[in-house]
């Protein structure tokens, strides 16, 4: 019987998917963010990656193997936990993903900004400017996404060379400011262990969970990926420890290179080129850099709106949202209902944003709400990959050692899901950046609720409908 799915085309192989991982993992702005916390961030990483990144991409690399299809995720707890728990890892996940582009946008036009030196850093907090140039690139990247995946790629692909020579120029600057003048933090052995007295360091632990995300992503278009039960685990492995590498070099060259305190939590790494220009009398050394950062995000931002319009595409497709959400392009092959319905959001969310608030307070808030709904579908992910391998009906394995539920599996689904459980609580918490934390706390965990609640209405109104499709 053929097929009556629509086909995507399968345009990715194995080194778009590394540049893809790449591009849509590493964020800029979480660099600024941990390095406020000095060499301390070290341990962090370590630990993230060793209770987090890791689990994840096992369990990620074996459930693709056994269902590689388009979907990803959300077929996999499909599959385990029925439509509904499916939904609400799609919902969470998409919501948690458009809640937070509009801060990758915002990371976009304020690093921007130092490439004109002083004379542009006047703008940072220009709801005008920084909504012009936000909307410009949101709506270049739409239309590109709609024009089908073989030109979508390449936002991904030279946006992920871009971090690789950003950071590359950063590790050689900073070299430069450092043996001239010296880290302007003093270094000792002692101040790689964290405070673990210290509360604050636990919403920056969050966030270091949170920058390592991405790994899942990839899978959710399997559909348009050649040969995905070959090639994306390889991917995993590369970028894994690529996106470790540029984290760990990126946030000691801006530990080293910008006071304590004066990191910016948004263009913190624009900062920093700026800085070492400055005290290297080089202002060109600013400007590229600024550049650099520009390219790196505009290859995040890429990646995410590609990889998260997918969501509402196999939910369209499954009946549970509008049937024209699911329509591919004749000719282009995308899913262009739903990347012209996320980039109308995007640009509601966006305006919604920056209206009758600072641009660090709009970011802030964003971030914190979208790592609480981020983290929802990994809950489900990480009891879903204990759920298959219990059911153990013949399906393609990855790792021998997965093959059934033993202790390692326990262990790699435990740490995954204690440390989900407790970044998704922790996020709602203030910082110390935070001057007004119980009005904090309420945007943030209200607009959670809100929003996953305007999602569970959508589903019961075309639950009905869905189920009597499905049943034919």
């Amino acid at each position: 019987m053929t097929d009556p799915r629509p086909q995507l085309h399968r345009a990715l192989g194995f080194r778009d998917l590394v540049l893809f991982n790449i591009s849509c993992i590493v964020g800029f702005s979480s660099l600024a963010q941990v390095a406020q916390f000095g060499f301390g961030s070290m341990a962090l990483y370590l630990l993230a990656a060793l209770t987090f990144l890791i689990p994840t991409a096992l369990v990620v690399a074996e459930l693709n193997a056994r269902m590689p299809e388009e979907g990803g995720f959300y077929l996999w707890i499909r599959t385990a936990f029925g439509d509904f728990h499916g939904y609400v890892a799609a919902w969470t996940y998409w919501l948690s993903n458009v809640v937070w582009l509009p801060t990758v946008l915002l990371l976009f036009s304020l690093s921007i900004l130092y490439a004109g030196g002083e004379r542009w850093l006047g703008l940072a907090q220009n709801p005008w400017y920084n909504g012009a140039v936000c909307l410009g690139l949101l709506w270049l990247t739409t239309i590109l996404n709609v024009l089908g995946m073989e030109r979508a790629k390449w936002i991904h692909n030279v946006g992920a060379t871009g971090t690789w020579v950003c950071i590359a120029f950063l590790l050689a600057t900073g070299s430069v400011f450092v043996s001239r003048f010296g880290s302007v933090h003093p270094f000792s052995v002692g101040k790689l262990i964290p405070n673990l007295g210290d509360f604050s360091l636990l919403p920056f632990f969050a966030i270091v969970a949170f920058s390592f995300g991405g790994l899942e992503l990839a899978p959710v278009l399997a559909g348009e990926i050649r040969e995905p039960r070959r090639n994306l685990p390889r991917a995993m492995l590369v970028s894994g420890i690529a996106v470790l590498a540029i984290y760990v070099a990126g946030t000691l060259m801006l530990i080293f290179t910008v006071s304590e305190g004066k990191v910016s939590v948004i263009e913190g790494v624009a900062q920093a080129f700026h800085e070492v220009g400055a005290a290297l009398h080089l202002p060109w050394i600013g400007v590229a850099g600024a550049l650099l950062v520009a390219l790196g995000v505009t290859g995040l931002f890429g990646s995410w709106m590609t990889g998260i319009a997918r969501l509402p595409f196999v939910v369209g497709l499954d009946r549970y949202l509008p049937n024209v959400v699911a329509r591919i392009h004749p000719r282009w092959g995308s899913p262009y209902v739903a990347l012209l319905m996320q980039g109308c959001t995007l640009t509601l969310l966006l305006f919604t944003a920056i209206a009758g608030s600072t641009i660090k307070e709009a970011f802030l808030v964003l971030l914190d709400m979208a790592v609480i709904l981020y983290f929802i579908p990994f809950l489900y992910l990480f009891a879903a990959f204990l759920w298959h391998l219990r059911r153990d009906d013949g399906e393609k394995h990855l790792f021998p050692f997965f093959r059934r539920p033993g202790g390692l599996a326990w262990v790699v689904a435990a740490s995954g899901f204690a440390i989900t459980l407790f970044s998704t609580v922790i996020s709602a918490v203030p910082s110390k950046e935070i001057e007004n934390g119980p009005l904090f706390v309420l945007k943030v965990v209200g607009g959670a609720v809100v929003l996953t609640g305007a999602g569970l209405v959508v589903y019961f109104l075309r639950r009905r409908e869905a189920k009597a499709i499905r049943k034919r």
